[in-house]
């Protein structure tokens, strides 16, 4: 979590607060009718409880009096300090005790050190039943950092990397007494903040836990036969009796949640709600697919994530240079702790939205979801306000869940400093307070207003009657937390004899969501039968029909009849049936199986979820998939061709020589339509470069063939080339398939297309187009292709984009490079125009004609006085700028890139906000990009098993595949088995020497426009 900056920090007690604050225009929007201003509530709810008086009182009533909420609804503390401390996570268990991982050892060492002992898990109890808690155990002490915490067995799980524990208290006096750790191997080596957290029992008996994006080597003492299990940076998942651990999909940083339907939602801090549309297995069964994404973001990321804090909080990229791209003021920047509410104490309109914390701007953001193809979208409830908000911004929420009663329940670590010093330059630490607020903490619960707490005993003190001692039933409620407990209790119980009372919940519950809980607990018992599944394959409610083709993939090796329904499910009237289906179906083999996928793909494969989800399960049946297929021929489908394309790709990468030459053959001289036939040949091609099978100089002329062509070959092959260049310029066609017939050229013997691909590259063309056209004429084995790119008149009307593209491409082959240096020598282009990280490998290259011309060219920029410059340009500070001429200097030297407000490219950070920063510190970084770089942008480079070098940062990853995004903003998907090496340079793809680019004033009126927010047109 990016946090705040020190700011002073006054207790006020509110007597009485109104606050009106402008609606959003939108009236499309949820709850925008009503008028145009809300009118906020004084939120003044008791903070004692009869049997706890708290000696500062006063000061807990101005937090209260400090926020502004949602109208209609109200806000209480239910535990405050010294009762509860530092508190990050929490968990209810069946007797609404209540146990929260305080993480009082926050923030760590900046800069390494001894681990604190300071963490503790407490036990809280609610001995009056009023709703307030007012008695404290020590359930757990000595922990080191802990942040994630649940309930089972009578004990809890705590993550805590390296390790996560289990402590159960088995003589009643509220102290665990049984302490052992079920796993370990987590990484510990980064902050307190980049740790694996969140265990979080899904429906399917497992336990789910976030990565924290800092992955590890994952053993379990319990069984120490077992081999460990590498976790990059993704999240995972593990059996709370067994302990077996596994990975699983996404790439959360702190917060995990699931739906009732067990659809599973990951943060991270400018990602506010991802969606893990798929597993890693699933992909994985297809050795050759080259996709390798498991998540979707449902809600609007980075830039676009807004948020309205009325704090007036200081965040880190406010004044520090090392995060001048990451976060910004008005948009998330530590979300965290996300909460999807099912509870029944807030308003019928509140349930199934996403809630999301934002500790560094002292707010909780409402999303309202909804249903996009295969995944979710989520748009903000409102504009210009948010949820839960406060003037106190020692008020930091990190963590949102169920609980007692249907209410909504909230972490409030209250820190005066959130933020952890590892983000803060050593200079600057003296002047921040992380210490204040380490002995505070409060938790909430948000009710409507007219909510009335309920006393479960009856009577102000004694034990109190709680409703858990009949679990079968309570699957049936209204309320998601005592459907979660209730399905608890039976997997922990499992107690064959409730088998036909789950049964029961099943066939007579009128909530879907009992239904689906119901499938998964018959299921844990082993009692879930066809029957129940043919039924749920029927069920009116999506979600439930999606946990009956789940589950019967899951039984269908032992039950065969299930295939039927499962194959019936393909044409269900919801997208995200069919997608699932089609996962399912992928683990299975038969020609009614390839029809069903294939139906499938030409319904669907338009969506790159549903075109991976069928392209995955056929990696042993290719063949047979692709000729079902191909009868499926649609002109009208937009998903044919990009199908094709994939399929031609997967040949190319796995098939055999002679099947790869029977489908080039076949493409060249079907009378199919020629769209999907050029896409198909473009994947084939493509796939059979990466193994070194298709000469490079032939490509289409001869490309497999082991002998001459005839004559009447050659003119044939000659015809299908012209069709493709007409329709390569063909400017009334898509950009889309201009964009593959112009790759396609590349493939194509320079002579034939010369003229045209020259052509291409003309500014008139659409970007894309121009950028196909790079990419062809780079991969083309002949000396001319890459003057082309080098001539004077070219290089000047290419954008920064397309001269970025140049420079990959030019330097990703050796026989290209000489000609790009000698460009560089001959001052057509210069040498500020080329990544410092690709600057510094030519100077290291392994021929010594391109190491020491490298050596000649960049010694300037490479001589390591970057710093330097800096200080010798520090004085164009003082000048007076234009920021209207800066957009232009912008748009010229940095769109193709960055983005700032709203306009430009996606390869660098985002820069919209970065006008909080100051002057030095936009001149630091656009002079010294490398002077610090974020992880996530510092670039690696490919060596392939075919001579090509890639460099970019890693968009995405699997065990089968790496997504590279490149310096001109394309993501390049390489798969690990044609990989010769890689080499993480530490650097960006940003280049040095941009004073080179531009006058004095220019860079003047550059850093006037970053600092001005935008110009308007």
């Amino acid at each position: 979590m990016i946090g705040m900056r020190y700011q002073g920090h006054q207790h006020r007690f509110v007597v009485f607060l109104i606050l009106w604050i402008t609606w959003g225009c939108g009236t499309d929007r949820p709850d925008a009718g009503g008028g145009d201003e809300v009118v906020f509530e004084l939120q003044d709810s008791p903070v004692n409880s009869p049997l706890y008086t708290y000696a500062d009182s006063i000061q807990l009533k101005a937090a209260l009096a400090s926020f502004q909420l949602e109208p209609g609804l109200r806000i209480e503390l239910i535990a405050a300090e010294p009762l509860v401390i530092d508190p990050v996570a929490f968990a209810f268990d069946e007797n609404r005790v209540l146990y929260v991982a305080e993480n009082r050892g926050y923030p760590d060492p900046a800069e390494g050190g001894t681990s604190t002992q300071l963490g503790r898990i407490a036990r809280l109890e609610d001995r009056d039943g009023d709703g307030k808690y007012d008695h404290r155990t020590e359930f757990a002490t000595g922990l080191t950092y802990p942040n994630g915490i649940m309930v089972w067995r009578g004990g809890v799980f705590v993550t805590c990397a390296p390790d996560i524990y289990y402590f159960k208290d088995t003589n009643g006096d509220g102290v665990a007494d049984v302490k052992k750790v079920v796993l370990t191997g987590f990484n510990a080596d980064k902050t307190a903040q980049i740790r694996a957290s969140h265990p979080t029992l899904g429906l399917d008996g497992w336990v789910y836990v976030t990565g924290g994006l800092n992955g590890g080597s994952v053993t379990s003492p319990e069984h120490p036969d077992r081999a460990a299990v590498t976790l990059s940076s993704s999240d995972g998942r593990f059996h709370p009796d067994t302990f077996e651990f596994q990975t699983t999909g996404g790439r959360s940083q702190f917060g995990l949640a699931f739906d009732p339907f067990g659809r599973r939602f990951g943060t991270s801090n400018r990602h506010p709600l991802q969606h893990v549309v798929i597993e890693p297995w699933q992909l994985a069964r297809n050795p050759h697919l080259t996709f390798n994404r498991t998540t979707q973001d449902v809600a609007k990321p980075e830039a676009e994530a807004t948020v309205y804090p009325i704090s007036n909080a200081v965040i880190t990229a406010d004044f520090i240079p090392k995060l001048i791209g990451l976060s910004h003021k008005g948009t998330f920047t530590s979300a965290c702790g996300p909460v999807l509410f099912y509870g029944t104490a807030l308003k019928p309109e509140h349930v199934g939205n996403a809630f999301i914390c934002e500790p560094a701007q002292n707010l909780v953001q409402r999303q309202v979801l909804s249903p996009d193809e295969v995944s979710f979208r989520a748009q903000r409830a409102y504009e210009n306000r948010e949820f839960l908000a406060s003037t106190d911004s020692w008020f930091n929420p990190v963590f949102l869940g169920h609980g007692p009663d249907g209410a909504m329940y909230l972490a409030d670590m209250y820190r005066k400093v959130i933020d952890h010093p590892s983000y803060v330059p050593e200079s600057a630490r003296e002047g921040l307070d992380f210490v204040s607020g380490k002995d505070k903490g409060r938790i909430y619960r948000i009710v409507r207003k007219e909510f009335n707490q309920a006393n479960p005993s009856g009577e102000q003190t004694g034990s109190l009657v709680l409703p858990f001692e009949d679990p079968v039933a309570l699957l049936g409620s209204a309320d998601e937390w005592e459907r979660s407990v209730a399905h608890r209790l039976l997997l922990e119980a499992s107690d064959t004899r409730t088998m036909s009372q789950v049964s029961d919940v099943f066939h007579k519950s009128e909530r879907p969501e009992s239904r689906a809980r119901a499938l998964w607990v018959l299921q844990s018992m082993r009692a879930l039968d066809v029957k129940h599944l043919e039924k749920a394959f029927i069920d009116s409610n999506l979600g439930v029909r999606e946990q009956a083709v789940i589950l019967s993939g899951q039984l269908a090796s032992d039950h065969p009849e299930l295939v039927r329904p499962l194959i019936a499910a393909t044409e269900d009237d919801e997208m995200r049936v069919r997608f699932l289906a089609s996962l399912e179906l992928g683990s299975l083999t038969g020609e009614e199986i390839m029809g069903a996928l294939a139906q499938v793909a030409v319904r669907d494969g338009a969506n790159p979820w549903s075109r991976s989800a069928v392209l995955s399960g056929i990696g042993g049946q290719l063949p047979e998939y692709l000729q079902v297929f191909r009868l499926m021929e649609s002109a009208d489908s937009p998903a044919f061709p990009v199908m094709m394309q994939e399929l031609g790709a997967l040949v190319g990468n796995s098939a055999s020589w002679q099947d790869c030459r029977e489908l080039l053959q076949d493409m060249l001289g079907s009378s199919g339509d020629i769209r999907w036939r050029m896409a198909t040949l473009l994947g084939l091609l493509g796939g059979l470069e990466g193994r070194k099978i298709a000469p490079v100089d032939l490509g289409l002329a001869s490309a497999l063939d082991n002998t001459p062509l005839s004559d009447r070959e050659l003119t044939s092959r000659r015809e299908f080339v012209a069709e493709v260049v007409r329709i390569g310029l063909n400017e009334s066609e898509a950009v889309s398939v201009r964009a593959v017939a112009v790759s396609l050229l590349g493939y194509a013997p320079f002579q034939w297309v010369e003229l045209e691909l020259g052509q291409l590259l003309k500014p008139h063309h659409p970007t894309e187009i121009q950028l196909a056209a790079v990419k062809a004429i780079a991969g083309v084995d002949d000396p001319g292709a890459a003057e082309l790119l080098l001539s004077a008149d070219a290089w000047s009307s290419f954008t920064p984009r397309v001269k970025s593209a140049v420079v990959a491409a030019l330097v990703s082959r050796r026989a290209t490079v000489q000609q790009l240096l000698s460009a560089i020598a001959d001052q057509v282009v210069a040498p500020a125009e080329i990544p410092s990280m690709v600057r510094q490998r030519l100077m290291s290259d392994g021929l010594p004609a391109i190491r020491d011309k490298a050596a000649s060219l960049f010694h300037d920029l490479e001589g390591g006085g970057r710093m330097a410059v800096f200080e010798e340009y520090l004085g164009v500070l003082e000048n007076p700028s234009d920021p209207v001429l800066g957009k232009q200097v912008f748009e010229k030297n940095c769109s193709s890139c960055h983005t700032y407000a709203g306009q430009g490219g996606q390869v660098g950070p985002d820069l919209t906000g970065v006008k909080n920063q100051p002057g030095d510190a936009l001149l630091l970084h656009t002079l010294v990009p490398n002077y610090e770089v974020l992880p996530a942008y510092q670039a690696i480079s490919i060596q392939t098993k075919d001579g090509r070098t890639l460099a970019g940062w890693v968009a995405a990853e699997s065990d089968q595949s790496i997504t590279l995004r490149t310096a001109y903003g394309t993501d390049e998907a390489v798969l690990r088995s044609t990989i010769a090496s890689i080499h993480h340079s530490g650097l960006s793809l940003m280049p040095d020497g941009l004073e080179q680019t531009m006058t004095k004033e220019e860079l003047a009126n550059l850093i006037g426009f970053l600092k001005s927010g935008g110009i308007e047109p």
